[in-house]
């Protein structure tokens, strides 16, 4: 059971902040999954949107083991428009490059580069570290078969 202690664990935010994004990100993805007619696209998107929601689970479990509890944030307004877009009938070409665009706007710090210093942050434990790391290259590999498919998409359309 998690407590609620009173010095904050100085990266609690990012783990907060990757299991209330990939919570998130399994939502719309898995909506887009559940639109598409392109079975080899649907497979993907299932992929990752799986991997997403674990990710999800398995980032609150790990601030729950250091005796913290996972703080839910409020619905962004971004989610809406993604759920809205992903969910709709709009061609899954204009929803990849939807994506595509998202991607780019992302602020920085990036997540990844967020990850990155903590990883090399002696006073981060060595298992939230090896979680992380685990965490970094799960998401290369599911950004390398987003864009596999992207692209996939995008050349049957020119």
């Amino acid at each position: 059971m998690a407590i609620d202690k009173e010095t904050e664990l100085h990266y609690f935010q990012l783990l907060n902040d990757i299991a209330s994004g990939e919570r998130q990100h399994g939502m719309y993805i898995q909506a887009w999954a559940d639109k598409t007619q392109d079975p080899e696209l649907k497979a993907c998107l299932s992929m990752v949107a799986d991997r997403e929601f674990s990710h999800y689970h398995i980032f609150k479990r790990r601030i729950s083991e250091l005796g913290y509890s996972w703080i839910e944030d409020s619905e962004d307004p971004v989610l809406e428009e993604r759920l809205r877009v992903n969910g709709s009938d709009m061609p899954d070409v204009e929803k990849a490059r939807f994506a595509k665009d998202k991607m780019a706007q992302r602020p920085s710090p990036t997540t990844r580069e967020r990850c990155e210093s903590a990883m090399s942050d002696d006073t981060v434990d060595p298992l939230t570290q090896s979680l992380l790391s685990w965490f970094s290259d799960v998401e290369v590999d599911s950004n390398f078969h987003l864009g596999q498919s992207y692209a996939r998409i995008e050349a049957n359309v020119e």
